[in-house]
C-alpha cells in the first residue's frame, strides 16, 4: 500500500457512483476500502459517514470495521458512540480485551464514569496481551488507583511491573514509586525501607537516587558506599565523593578497593585528573592490573596520548598474558597513529597480530598496520601484511580487507616489477602469528628481512581465494567485485524484477523439504496448527487489521522469536508475514532461515534470497530512480537498510518513514518540491517517504559527481562530513570507506554496497 490515501478515496468514489458494474460484494470491500481510507487520511466524518452505509446495507463480516468506527468517534469527540461501537467488537473478539478496555476507560472517564473505566481497565489486565502492554495497563491501573487513594492497590501494581520488568532502570522506578506510594499512605518505615532496597538493588535506576535524597533529607541511615554508588550513577559527582571518601573513613582495613576507582572516575568527572590519578594509584594496591589499564585509559580520555601509551606499554611489559593485553596492544598502537608516528603504529598493530593472533582484533591489526604502510608509501610492507591477514584469516572480515587491497594495488606493483619480480625489504616484527593461544612476548626482537612471494603468484592466488569467498561483508564482496573487474554500485543489465512472486518457490520449498527430512509431499508453506492456533498470532494479525500497525509487529515479533530456532516455522512466518504487510519481520525471518541453514543468499535457493532481499513498493522505487537517473537496486539497497521497508518505522533520532527522513530534511525536501499541504507525519506515507528520500539521493549524488559511496556518506551522515571526507580520498571507494571516521556512516556505506551486491546477484540478471 502506496497510502495516498487522497487518491485512493477519489477512486472508492468513483467506484462506488458506478456501482452497478460491481458485484455487492465489491461494493462493500470499495465503501469499507473507502471509510478506511478516510478514517487514515483523518476525515473522520467521511469515515463514520462510509462505515455506517456499509453497516446499514451490506452483511459486513469483518470485525475491524468497528473498531475504526470507535476510533472515528472517538476522534470527533462521540464518546457514547465510540463505547457503543468497541463493545460490539468486543463481544465477537473477546480476546482483544487488553486493547480495547484501555481505550474503553479513557472514553468513560471523558464521561465521568470512574467506576465504568476502572472495571475496564480490571478486564483488560486479564486478558492475553504482550508484556509491555500489561505493563502500560498496570501503569494506567497504578496511577489510577493513587489518584482514588487506594496507596495498597497501586502499591500492588507496581510490585507486579518490578517483577514483570528486565530493565534495572524500570525495577528501580518502580520500587521508588511504590515507596512513595507508601510515603503516602502514611507508611513511613515502609516506605523507607522500599526506598532503601531502591538503593541497594538499583543503584543505576534514577529514581533510586531519588530515593536517596528522601532517606538522606528525613535522616535515614544509608550504607556509605550504596550512597556514593547511586550518586555516582545519577551524575552527582560531589556528593558521591563526599559519600565513597565517608566509607573509606569509616572502614580503613575492610573498605571496598574499588570505592578508590569509583572516586577516580568522579574526580575526572568533574575535571580534577591529578587527585584522579591518586586514587586509581590507591585503587592499584589491590588490582595493579585493572590500575594500569584504567590509568592508561584515563590518560587517553584527557587527551595526554603518550601517558596513555607508556601506561599500555607499561602494562604488556608487566603482564603480557594478561587479560587486557589485547586490548592494551591495540590502543598502543591506534595512540601511536594518532600522534602521526606510523612506522611505530605499523610495528605495534603487527606485534598485536603476532603476540595474540588469536584474538578478535588479530586480522584488523594486520590490516590497519598494511593501510598505513601503503599510504606511508612503503607498499611491499603493506603487500606483506596484507598477505598474512588474507592467508591468516580468510573468513574474517578484515582478511577480506587485505584481499581487497591486494586486489588494488598489486596490479599496479606488478608493473613496477615487471624486471625484478622479488623484493627484499628490512622490517621490524615479530614471531611467527598463532591462532591458537597467546604468546608470551618482550615486545623486542631484532629488524628481520622478509621475501615477498612471485607477485604474479601471488595476485592469482588472491584472484582465486577471493572467487571462493563465503563471506557475504562489504570486505568479501568487495574483493569479488574487483576479482571480477565489476564496478561498484553497477550492473551490467537492467534489474528483472520477477513478475510472479511464487516464482522459484517450488524449487526453494523442495530444498527446504530435504534439509528438514520432510517427504515431498508435505505442505510447508500453510501455517502449521502450531501458529494458527497461537493466540498471539490471532491477536497480531487484529491489530493489524484494526490499523494498530505497532501493537500488531509487537505481538507477531513475539511469535516469530518464539520459534526462532525452528527452520519451518520460520518460513511459513516469512511467507505469513509478507503477505499480511509486514514486511521487516518477513525479513527477519527469511534471514534467520539462512542463517539456520548455514547458506548464504548465494547459495541458498533464490526465491529465500529475494524474502530477505525484498523489492517492495517496485511500482514506485522504480520511476522514481528512472526520473532521477540512478539505479534502482540502490535505492531498494538503501530503503532495505534504513528501514527494512517497514513504512510506520522510527528511529531514535526521529528518523521516519521508509527513508528514514529527520523532520528537519523532510521539510527541507517539501519546500525544494513544493509538495503541497505537506506535514511532517506525510513521512510515513510511502509514497511520500520513497519521493522524498530518492530527491535527496540524487540531490547527493549530483552534489559528489556521481559517486554513490559519498552520497551515502552524504545521506548518512550530512554534506559537510561528506564533503570533509571527499576531499581526503575524492572519487576512490576503496580509499573513501577508510577514512570515513564515523563508525555508524561507515557501517552504513558497507551494508548499503553488499545489499546492492546482493540485489544484483538477485535480480540484476547476472
Amino acid at each position: 500500500m502506496v497510502e495516498d490515501f487522497s487518491t485512493a478515496i477519489v477512486h472508492f468514489q468513483a467506484a462506488l457512483a458506478h456501482s452497478q458494474t460491481l458485484t455487492p460484494e465489491q461494493q462493500a470491500e470499495a465503501l469499507y476500502q473507502l471509510g478506511v481510507a478516510s478514517f487514515r487520511d483523518g476525515r473522520f466524518d467521511e469515515a463514520v459517514a462510509a462505515f455506517d452505509r456499509l453497516l446499514t446495507e451490506y452483511e459486513w463480516g469483518e470485525t475491524a470495521v468497528y473498531f475504526y468506527l470507535a476510533r472515528a468517534h472517538t476522534a470527533l469527540g462521540d464518546q457514547t458512540a465510540a463505547i457503543t461501537a468497541y463493545q460490539t467488537y468486543l463481544q465477537v473478539n473477546p480476546d482483544m480485551a487488553a486493547y480495547v478496555n484501555p481505550r474503553l476507560a479513557e472514553l468513560y472517564l471523558a464521561l465521568g464514569e470512574v467506576d465504568s473505566a476502572l472495571a475496564a481497565l480490571e478486564a483488560a489486565l486479564a486478558a492475553p496481551a504482550h508484556r509491555l502492554t500489561h505493563i502500560a495497563i498496570r501503569r494506567q491501573l497504578a496511577q489510577f488507583y493513587l489518584d482514588s487513594g487506594n496507596y495498597a492497590a497501586a502499591i500492588s501494581q507496581y510490585d507486579a511491573i518490578r517483577e514483570m520488568a528486565v530493565t534495572e532502570n524500570t525495577q528501580g522506578e518502580m520500587t521508588y514509586l511504590a515507596g512513595t506510594a507508601e510515603l503516602m499512605a502514611g507508611n513511613t518505615e515502609a516506605a523507607y525501607a522500599r526506598y532503601l532496597t531502591g538503593i541497594t538493588s538499583y543503584p543505576r535506576a534514577y529514581k533510586s537516587y531519588l530515593g536517596l535524597i528522601a532517606l538522606v533529607e528525613a535522616g535515614i541511615p544509608v550504607d556509605m558506599f550504596q550512597r556514593g554508588l547511586v550518586d555516582f550513577y545519577a551524575k552527582a559527582y560531589q556528593p558521591a565523593i563526599a559519600a565513597f571518601r565517608a566509607y573509606i573513613e569509616a572502614n580503613p582495613e575492610t573498605y571496598r578497593a574499588d570505592a578508590h576507582l569509583y572516586l577516580a572516575w568522579s574526580y575526572e568527572a568533574i575535571g580534577d585528573l591529578p587527585t584522579a590519578l591518586a586514587e586509581l594509584a590507591d585503587y592499584g594496591r589491590a588490582h595493579p592490573p585493572e590500575a594500569l589499564i584504567e590509568t592508561a585509559k584515563m590518560y587517553a580520555r584527557a587527551g595526554d596520548w603518550t601517558a596513555a601509551i607508556d601506561g599500555y606499554e607499561q602494562y604488556l611489559a608487566t603482564y603480557p598474558e594478561g587479560r587486557d593485553a589485547p586490548f592494551a596492544a591495540w590502543w598502543s598502537a591506534a595512540l601511536a597513529e594518532r600522534m602521526g608516528e606510523i612506522q611505530t603504529a605499523v610495528s605495534r598493530y603487527e606485534r598485536l597480530a603476532n603476540a595474540y593472533g588469536w584474538h578478535q582484533d588479530a586480522p584488523e591489526a594486520l590490516f590497519r598496520a598494511g593501510w598505513l604502510a601503503y599510504n606511508n608509501g612503503d607498499t611491499d610492507t603493506a603487500i606483506h601484511l596484507w598477505q598474512r591477514a588474507a592467508q591468516n584469516y580468510p573468513q574474517a572480515d578484515y582478511g577480506a580487507a587485505g584481499l581487497v587491497w591486494l586486489l588494488k594495488v598489486l596490479p599496479a606493483r606488478l608493473a613496477e616489477t615487471a624486471v625484478s619480480p622479488t623484493a627484499t625489504l628490512t622490517i621490524t616484527p615479530t614471531l611467527t602469528p598463532t591462532t591458537t593461544a597467546p604468546v608470551t612476548s618482550t615486545f623486542s626482537s631484532p629488524a628481520e628481512t622478509f621475501v615477498l612471494p612471485n607477485l604474479e603468484e601471488l595476485y592469482a592466488q588472491s584472484r582465486r581465494q577471493a572467487f571462493q569467498l563465503r563471506n557475504t561483508g562489504y570486505y568479501g564482496l568487495r574483493a569479488q567485485d574487483l576479482a571480477h573487474g565489476r564496478e561498484p554500485f553497477v550492473t551490467a543489465v537492467p534489474p528483472n524484477l520477477p513478475h510472479d512472486p511464487a516464482a522459484g518457490q517450488a524449487e526453494a520449498e523442495a530444498w527446504l523439504r530435504q534439509w528438514l527430512g520432510l517427504s515431498p509431499n508435505t505442505d510447508v508453506r500453510t501455517l502449521s496448527p502450531e501458529l494458527a492456533e497461537n493466540p498471539r498470532l490471532k491477536i497480531g494479525q487484529k491489530l493489524w487489521q484494526a490499523g494498530l500497525f505497532e501493537e500488531a509487529k509487537r505481538e507477531l515479533e513475539a511469535v516469530r522469536l518464539s520459534v526462532n530456532d525452528d527452520p519451518l516455522l520460520t518460513y511459513q512466518l516469512a511467507l505469513y508475514f509478507r503477505d499480511l504487510g509486514l514486511y521487516r519481520s518477513s525479513i527477519l525471518a527469511a534471514v534467520n532461515l539462512l542463517t539456520l541453514s548455514g547458506e548464504t543468499v548465494f547459495t541458498a535457493p533464490r526465491f529465500i534470497g529475494r524474502l530477505a532481499y525484498p523489492v517492495y513498493y517496485a511500482n514506485l522505487i522504480m520511476p522514481l530512480a528512472n526520473s532521477y537517473g540512478f539505479h534502482p537496486l540502490l535505492q531498494f539497497a538503501l530503503v532495505r537498510q534504513e528501514s527494512l521497508f517497514e513504512s510506520f518505522a522510527r528511529s531514535g533520532a526521529a528518523a521516519q518513514g521508509l527513508s528514514q527522513v529527520i523532520p528537519d530534511t523532510g521539510a527541507y525536501i517539501a519546500r525544494q518540491l513544493q509538495w503541497p499541504d505537506y506535514e511532517n507525519e506525510d513521512l510515513y506515507r510511502p509514497y511520500v517517504g520513497l519521493t522524498f528520500g530518492a530527491f535527496y539521493l540524487a540531490q547527493q549524488l549530483q552534489a559528489f559527481d556521481g559517486h554513490v559511496h559519498a552520497a551515502l556518506a552524504a545521506y548518512n551522515a550530512g554534506p559537510g562530513n561528506a564533503a570533509r571526507w571527499y576531499s581526503q580520498a575524492g572519487g576512490e571507494i576503496d580509499q573513501f570507506v577508510e577514512v570515513v571516521d564515523f563508525a555508524e556512516t561507515r557501517l552504513y556505506i558497507e551494508r548499503i554496497y553488499a545489499g546492492f551486491a546482493i540485489y544484483r546477484y538477485l535480480y540484476g540478471g547476472e
